[in-house]
């Protein structure tokens, strides 16, 4: 999957992530209502769609990318201080981590009581944890199983509504190979940094690594 790109404008001063909303295999989606995810091309955006981004901090090879190079932008260019950070860093450097609190937060098996032609039917309940921005975006971590490992990882996400980029598709359905634009502000940015850093201890020593490295 290709990792997003994400520049400073010198000329608006704001941060500018480009967005593909076609690719089927992109860390980025849009759901209808965050949830259920939508062809694009096929069906035209509502003002209740989002974009759902499965944000990275660092690549394969440890250099920061997305939100890594978001908080690089941020600090280089007075978007957020080195106060901000550090002192997110020092709240949370010894709070209870998402993956760790077995007790709260695990992946449950539950049975609904029913069949379906002889079987029972089960569900899966998965935690979630969800955090609202002021603009309408937000973000959620939760459990997924690891792909080359036994166990979970948690997974960070968050969901932008389409009304927030440009260009305003809404109403419209994609074209082949569209981007939008999403300009993320400093909440949305230490909101982030939150998450991460109580998403895992594996999270927060690499997010913490990098933030002392950038800023």
């Amino acid at each position: 999957m290709n990792n997003i790109s994400c520049k400073w404008n010198d000329e608006n001063k704001k941060i500018e992530c480009k967005l593909p909303i076609t690719s089927p295999t992109s860390k980025v989606r849009v759901k209808s209502e965050g949830r259920i995810p939508k062809g694009t091309r096929q069906t035209k955006i509502t003002a209740e769609d989002f974009i759902e981004w499965q944000i990275s901090y660092k690549d394969k090879n440890g250099e920061p990318i997305e939100l890594g190079e978001i908080l690089r932008l941020a600090c280089n260019n007075g978007l957020i201080s080195k106060d901000d950070i550090f002192s997110l860093l020092e709240r949370y450097k010894n709070f209870c981590t998402f993956d760790s609190n077995k007790d709260k937060f695990d992946v449950r098996r539950e049975n609904s009581q029913e069949e379906f032609y002889g079987f029972k039917i089960y569900f899966e309940k998965t935690p979630i944890l969800h955090l609202d921005i002021d603009d309408g975006c937000y973000i959620e971590m939760t459990l997924k199983h690891k792909q080359m490992a036994v166990g979970y990882q948690v997974m960070v996400y968050i969901y932008i509504p389409m009304k927030n980029v440009t260009p305003n598709l809404i109403g419209y359905t994609a074209n082949r190979k569209q981007s939008v634009t999403w300009i993320p502000n400093k909440d949305h940015i230490l909101g982030l940094l939150k998450a991460f850093l109580l998403a895992s201890e594996d999270h927060r020593k690499d997010i913490t690594n990098i933030c002392k490295m950038l800023c």
